[in-house]
């Protein structure tokens, strides 16, 4: 057929591009809004049951086939490096031209520059959590509990807020989101409650950068809002908290506050590093993604393959459980005068150890519930 009309398959060609690229446009937009939308899971699970990372190549593939060139501004890169600015840019880019392919409009008075950020912000971290080693990090109860009432020292050092993998997401439970909700949401016009905390680190040659991106949740279940900050280390053995303050006092006037946000994240990240830190690693080596590939000499359809992810991630992601299972048996403290019920505040500071006390070391002193036995005897902790 080709060889009496020569000039159809070049059209034909040109056709098939073209559906291609409205196809697989649509298919980032609806992975990329989707990912925004809360559910059960955690926003970086969600985001893989969705199908994220194939839609993100598969439409990047499309607009290299449109305009003739590869595009390496748009993959994504699990490189130590490769930061959060370039996924986000990417994330923008990539939205906004999905929008222009496949007709969207916006809600008419919506600013669209600020939505199209707040997609872009959510669907990149889901994005590099996903290429990069990861794990969703879940504190008990208990240790929630403990957190909730603990100190940082300002003897801690910066070098010892380490991740167990290059990107996370710290899940906040009910006590940890009560005790940070006040700040990073206070100019939202609607009540928000961290669901949870993404932190992604970067390496260069000169420093090390920390991105925490805290996930707010509605009430009504609507799309989750991102609020986004950065630490970036220099000296590592500068104060941890230090650095956190210096944050606060850059911050421009009327901004919300991350302070409480991000030492919360700290205080789960260092408990990790303490002797005696309760852990349960539950990992598993094929929940990452991996690169769409041929099967059997051919290609499995996107929706096959996503099926099948659908299916494995439905059963398992990730996780490092982190806190002892329950509180352990509270001291009476009986102090004269004292009457209600309240929490001597946990610390978590340096101390000198081994010859002449020339070494130090991170220790946890976890909080103390004072007259526990004025909560009554099924009520020993605060809920």
């Amino acid at each position: 057929m080709n060889s009496k009309h020569p000039a159809l398959a070049p059209a034909r060609r040109t056709q098939d591009i073209e559906r291609n690229v409205s196809r697989r446009a649509f298919d980032f937009l609806h992975a990329l809004v989707a990912t925004r939308e809360t559910s059960p899971e955690p926003p970086p699970v969600r985001a893989t049951k969705l199908g994220l990372i194939p839609a993100w190549q598969a439409w990047t593939r499309a607009l290299e086939e449109r305009d003739g060139e590869r595009l390496p501004q748009f993959h994504l890169s699990s490189a130590p490096d490769y930061g959060p600015p370039s996924a986000v840019q990417a994330a923008m880019d990539l939205f906004v031209e999905a929008m222009r392919v496949n007709g969207t409009r916006w809600d008419e008075g919506a600013s669209v520059e600020e939505a199209v950020q707040k997609f872009a912000l959510l669907g990149s971290a889901a994005a590099l959590y996903q290429v990069r080693p990861h794990a969703v990090i879940e504190p008990t109860e208990a240790l929630q509990t403990w957190l909730a009432h603990t100190d940082i020292s300002q003897d801690v050092p910066a070098a010892l807020l380490k991740l167990p993998f290059p990107a996370i997401f710290i899940r906040f439970g009910p006590q940890m989101a009560q005790a940070v909700d006040a700040t990073p949401w206070a100019s939202v016009n609607r009540p928000l409650t961290t669901s949870g905390v993404y932190v992604l680190e970067t390496l260069t040659a000169n420093h090390r950068e920390l991105v925490f991106m805290a996930v707010g949740v509605t009430l009504e279940h609507e799309q989750e809002m991102p609020h986004t900050l950065q630490l970036i280390f220099d000296d590592e053995s500068d104060s941890l908290i230090d650095h956190v303050i210096n944050l606060e006092r850059k911050r421009a006037v009327g901004s919300d506050s991350s302070v409480a946000m991000i030492q919360m994240c700290i205080k789960v990240l260092l408990y990790l590093q303490t002797a005696g830190a309760v852990r349960i690693d539950d990992l598993h080596r094929h929940e990452t993604i991996v690169p769409l590939a041929p099967a059997n000499g051919k290609k499995a359809s996107i929706e096959q393959r996503l099926a099948g992810r659908r299916k494995q991630v439905a059963r398992r992601y990730n996780r490092i459980i982190v806190g002892p299972a329950q509180l352990p048996a509270q001291v009476i403290h009986h102090t004269p005068g004292e009457k209600a019920p309240h929490w001597r505040a946990g610390h978590m500071r340096m101390q000198a150890h081994g010859p002449q006390h020339s070494l130090r070391k991170l220790i946890f002193i976890a909080p103390t519930l004072i007259r526990a036995d004025l909560l009554g005897e099924t009520d020993q902790a605060p809920h």
